[in-house]
């Protein structure tokens, strides 16, 4: 559940996974999803706008 929440970057879906495991073990997932997920916006923003207005 925190891989699912890190790549739709969605805090209270890491909440509720915490909430639901007991435990901080979602929270592993999310940490190491998180980074590419937000490093991919950006890259696939600068993709499209370098695609559709060069």
């Amino acid at each position: 559940m925190g891989l699912i929440a890190g790549s739709t970057t969605d805090p209270p879906a890491l909440a509720y996974s915490n909430t639901t495991a007991g435990n901080n073990a979602p929270s592993v997932g999310y940490a190491t999803v998180y980074p590419l997920t937000m490093f991919l916006r950006v890259l696939s923003a600068q993709l499209l706008i370098l695609f559709f207005y060069a």
